[in-house]
């Protein structure tokens, strides 16, 4: 048989379920992503010269007036911080309330936006806390607190109709301050107030026997909004507004559906996805498992479930993509995850940066999402606007001051911002792999034969050099053999006609290419990879 050319491409998505030779996706990738059906690196990230003082377990941002207020509670602070277009960021602010907050390793956080409804009034932060990091079903004592969005004070309780009931969570259905927790309880305030939740016009129900964890605003239609889902441990339910006494009318979408982690709802175009504790599910007017062939077992069976409560999404709107990220294996923070790619309509995974991610943030108006670390930086000099010898914020003009102090801070980190790992004034690269489905003459043409690759015509979109290997084994059982890494620079690094392609004489029965981008600078977007073939031995046994 003369020699052939084929084009190098497979199915886009990472398969890591079953074997790697029944699949036709790719079977191996890191920070690789899918766009046009084709990989491409997925973007770079630079930490902000700001630290928070403990590991973040919500981020909720805003913008206005071209700045993105950003805020972030953990066990024992509620931070506050201001970017701006260009990532300039203000001092952190501590608005930790100053009553009714109790310090706890497990406290969990919820925040929400109630816009103004009347004249003299500003938009206002509304935040709950509870107890509810280790287990998602707990019975625990929640607390909800407010300010001014833009402000710097400490924030202040909201006096709660009965104790307890807000250990759940919190969602805004404007104009109505809805707050839930255990036994399916959903009460809500006053309309158009954040501290009168038992006046004229409040109430409550037990909308199910299970706990509520999560509440998201849904679009009613006429007659019917505000409208909102609740997610409880067990059931999906809709409240609709009605108006008189009755204010919402609650129906359950679904009596046997899950959730996994109260933090892993998101919306993405109006249809709302998370995590059950088996399979990926979808709102969108039904209840509907999203469809994973390719790493549904993989994220299962590698998720660290005592953790489960850490999990949480976040979206890329701009390739398409959702986020879970989750602790795999040992880790006991979000350490992987997987990405649903809603415009390919596809999976695939890699391994978190950093040492991983404890929350993030896609705010809609600053166009880079924001992310949280876990691990501490020891160096980290801190600069808060405080009361001196207090480390409390003040509101009192020309007496506060700015203090200076060391301590072992989180770092803050914009997601999709370039293509490098950039801390201050370190830049590292950020490694990137994929590799391609099984190449087999056995399955492609029924021939008995190993294939011989002879050259590689590299088509890429590609900043950096980058290195291609052969990987592959006689038969599915048989070791695995790898290639020498061969690199190819990019397009302005080609210097002879030598460097365009690749020259190799490597054989497998079973055959696949990586390629790797590994470079300061590096980035890449595969096009049309030709591959030069002949036939090689039919050697069955490696």
């Amino acid at each position: 048989m003369p020699e052939n050319i084929i084009k190098i491409q497979s199915l886009p998505g990472i398969k890591r379920d079953g074997t790697r030779f029944e699949g036709d996706q790719y079977v191996d990738g890191q920070w690789v992503r899918f766009q046009r059906g084709l990989p491409r690196k997925i973007g770079g990230f630079r930490s902000i010269n700001k630290y928070l003082s403990e590991v973040s377990r919500a981020l909720i941002g805003y913008s206005e007036d071209e700045l993105t207020y950003v805020h972030s509670g953990s066990a024992s602070v509620l931070e506050r911080f201001y970017i701006d277009n260009n990532n300039n960021t203000s001092v952190i602010s501590d608005r930790t309330p100053l009553t009714g907050f109790t310090p706890d390793a497990n406290n969990m956080w919820q925040f929400d936006v109630m816009h103004p409804f009347g004249s003299g009034e500003t938009t206002k932060l509304i935040a709950q806390v509870s107890t509810n990091l280790g287990s998602i079903v707990n019975n625990a004592t929640g607390a909800l607190f407010y300010g001014q969005l833009t402000g710097t004070a400490a924030l202040v309780p909201i006096t709660l109709p009965v104790d307890g009931v807000a250990d759940g969570g919190v969602v805004v259905l404007g104009p109505y301050l809805v707050f839930f927790g255990s036994a399916g309880y959903i009460g809500w305030g006053v309309p158009g107030s954040v501290t009168d939740l038992s006046g004229s016009g409040s109430g409550a129900i037990n909308a199910t026997g299970q706990k509520i964890v999560q509440g998201k605003p849904l679009r009613g239609g006429a007659g019917n909004s505000p409208s909102g889902l609740f997610w409880s441990a067990d059931s999906l339910i809709r409240a609709s507004f009605v108006g008189g006494a009755t204010v919402f009318q609650f129906d359950t979408l679904s009596a046997e559906s899950s959730i996994l982690g109260a933090n892993t709802v998101i919306e993405y175009d109006g249809i709302f996805y998370w995590c059950g504790v088996d399979r990926f599910l979808s709102f969108n007017g039904v209840v509907r498992e999203v469809p994973n062939t390719l790493n549904v077992n993989y994220f299962f069976d590698g998720l660290n479930n005592a953790y489960r409560q850490k999990v949480f999404a976040f979206k890329v709107p701009r390739f398409g993509e959702i986020w879970w990220c989750y602790p795999r294996g040992d880790a006991t923070e979000c350490s992987h995850a997987v990405i649903f790619n809603v415009r390919e309509n596809t999976w695939y995974d890699c391994e978190l940066p950093n040492g991983g991610r404890s929350a993030a943030t896609s705010p809609s108006v600053y166009r880079f999402p924001l992310a949280t670390g876990v691990v501490p930086d020891a160096s980290a000099i801190e600069f808060r606007i405080t009361e001196a010898g207090d480390f409390r914020i003040t509101e009192d003009g020309d007496s506060r001051v700015t203090e200076e102090s060391q301590l072992d801070g989180y770092k803050l980190w914009v997601q999709e911002i370039g293509v490098d790992s950039i801390d201050g004034i370190d830049v590292q690269p950020v490694l990137s792999y994929f590799e391609t489905a099984d190449i087999s003459m056995p399955v492609q043409q029924q021939v008995n034969k190993a294939i011989q690759v002879l050259m590689i015509e590299p088509d890429f979109v590609q900043s950096g050099d980058m290195t291609l290997e052969v990987h592959g084994r006689a038969n599915a059982r048989s070791p695995e053999v790898e290639s020498t890494p061969l690199t190819f620079p990019d397009v302005e690094g080609i210097l002879t006609p030598q460097q365009q392609v690749l020259y190799l004489k490597e054989q497998r029965r079973e055959l696949r290419f990586r390629f790797t981008s590994n470079a300061i600078g590096g980035d890449y977007q595969m096009g049309l990879i030709l591959a030069h073939i002949q036939p090689g031995d039919g050697t069955v046994i490696g």
